[in-house]
């Protein structure tokens, strides 16, 4: 008999990476390549109808959508607010609905931001996300950094 993980439960995530470890699911893959590529219908094509969406910097709620329509606008600006934009996925795990995933971002501002980012500024931190889905699509997405 298959082992169980985590209270019992195996991950949904069955495939392999090529370095053994495992992968994302289809439609976070599908979704962050879309967001590195600023591709905002591609990210929307990975989204429920009723997707929520918090950003976390500091301990502090900074962005937050509910819905696609809010959630489209948000990625918009974002898409707009950097030349280009990169996270990469060091880490990850799925439990049951759940992906935790930890990654390095890097950008370039491309227009002056209302936080103080300026354009041609750029950043690299690290941070994590939490995707929840739902009936095969995201269905909540927590960001902190």
């Amino acid at each position: 008999m298959p082992s169980r993980g985590f209270i019992g439960v195996r991950p949904r995530t069955t495939r392999r990476s090529t370095n053994g470890m495992t992968s994302l699911p289809d439609v976070i893959e599908t979704y962050i390549d879309a967001y590195n590529r600023k591709d905002v219908d591609g990210m929307m094509a990975c989204l429920s109808d009723k997707v929520v969406f918090q950003n976390i910097a500091d301990g502090q709620i900074t962005a937050e959508a509910a819905g696609r329509e809010t959630f489209r606008e948000m990625a918009e600006f974002g898409a707009s607010a950097f030349e280009r934009r990169r996270q990469t996925v060091t880490n990850t795990v799925t439990v049951v609905d759940t992906t935790l995933i930890e990654v390095d971002y890097s950008a370039v501002v491309a227009k002056d931001l209302p936080n103080g980012w300026k354009a041609g500024q750029e950043l690299v931190f690290s941070g994590a996300s939490a995707f929840r889905i739902e009936d095969g699509m995201i269905a909540s997405i927590i960001d902190e950094s």
